[in-house]
């Protein structure tokens, strides 16, 4: 799969970028269960071990069952791939490989990362669409309810998630050496905490606690007049959720949006941006298949150039498909095999002269029609 070519705006200060990825099928690989306590564990921890290979900040984390969000600040593009990268890769192995025993992919395709503008209505609109995770599907009362990662409980309570990373290299050699290996032996304790979103740093901490407990409290209002009277699922119909079989409903697909802004200034000033990037990249990147070498230096800052082009002669046409064995079923409903055609090829040390042209037959058919 072709890596995009992604834009992050340049800011000294960071610039504030919303991911998502989607499991494969839209499964329920994600849902806490049937231990919720390790599930998180392990969630939490990969995360923070992802922010420690690549520190940036981490504004909101939302962890439903076949997908999740983050918010997050990041320099560049380098930085958010080095944090996606591990957080992808690890969480596959811990959820995926460990929890679920899940052979084959565990990611529907590549993560979806969209600039947030520094509008604070859109950073945070984008903050009350995280936190109304679990509550806009009927699933819980309040986001502070959902058995998963979820941001609600930090936010308001100042409260740090608590993971482990385990390093199973160590415990690998460890149990080859003949060694009892416990559950927490090669693990690392983790506390994560989150950032104020940056449109609201300048905020006292007691504060911005404060909007986000009346942000979640509007929330859940906005969810009791969606449910109008009805009771929300709960957490026995959450856990009750099969990882391995795809939804019964279609899953709701729409086409993800170049940016998230608040007014149509910043949406158009971001589009001039982007614009401009792709301009630069796009005739780099044509100037480096035409194979000119230097036009690896004309990329723009902070993007990921392609791989080199091949220099020479183009490849030559296909090979047509060899053929193959003759069968024809007769009137009288018997099936009438032919010979089955042998293709040889010759090697670099071999030529046509040294087998002599006889002995290039045909091999006979064995009992039953069934090639040798």
């Amino acid at each position: 799969m072709g890596r995009p070519a992604r834009f992050i705006p340049e800011n000294k200060d960071g610039v504030l970028v919303e991911v998502t990825a989607r499991t494969i099928g839209a499964r329920a690989l994600l849902v806490p269960s049937p231990d919720p306590r390790r599930f998180n564990e392990a969630v939490i921890g990969v995360m923070g071990r992802a922010l420690e290979v690549s520190p940036l900040e981490l504004c909101s984390a939302v962890w439903t069952a076949n997908h999740y969000h983050c918010l997050l600040v990041v320099r560049d593009q380098q930085q958010l791939s080095r944090f996606m990268h591990h957080l992808g890769c690890n969480i596959s192995k811990e959820i995926g490989g460990r929890i679920r025993k899940w052979r084959g992919a565990f990611w529907e395709r590549r993560y979806d990362g969209i600039v947030v503008s520094g509008e604070p209505e859109a950073q945070w609109q984008r903050l009350k669409y995280h936190l109304s995770h679990s509550v806009k599907e009927g699933l819980c009362e309040s986001p502070l309810q959902w058995p998963g990662v979820h941001a609600a409980k930090a936010l308001v309570h100042g409260e740090l998630l608590e993971g482990y990373w385990f390093s199973r290299s160590k415990a690998w050699a460890a149990e080859n050496r003949g060694q009892d290996v416990g559950r927490y032996d090669f693990a690392t304790r983790y506390l994560v905490g989150f950032s104020p979103l940056p449109a609201f740093r300048h905020l006292p901490p007691e504060e911005y606690k404060d909007r986000v407990a009346g942000l979640i409290r509007e929330i859940e209002e906005e969810g009791e007049r969606k449910r109008d009277g009805n009771p929300v699922a709960g957490t026995e119909k959450i856990f009750s959720q099969n990882p391995y079989e795809p939804p019964t409903r279609r899953t709701k697909r729409s086409s993800k949006p170049l940016f998230h802004v608040a007014s149509r200034q910043a949406r158009e000033d971001l589009r001039q941006e982007i614009l401009v990037y792709l301009a630069q990249y796009w005739e780099a990147s044509q100037a480096l298949r035409r194979g000119n070498l230097k036009a690896a230096d004309w990329f723009p800052a902070g993007c990921y150039p392609p791989a080199f082009a091949f220099v020479g002669q183009p490849p030559p046409r296909r090979t047509p498909p060899p053929p193959t064995r003759r069968i024809e079923i007769l009137e009288s409903g018997d099936v009438e095999r032919g010979d089955i055609p042998v293709v040889e090829i010759v090697g670099v040390f071999k030529t046509a002269d040294v087998l002599p042209p006889e002995t290039l037959g045909t091999a006979e058919p064995r009992a039953r029609g069934q090639p040798p």
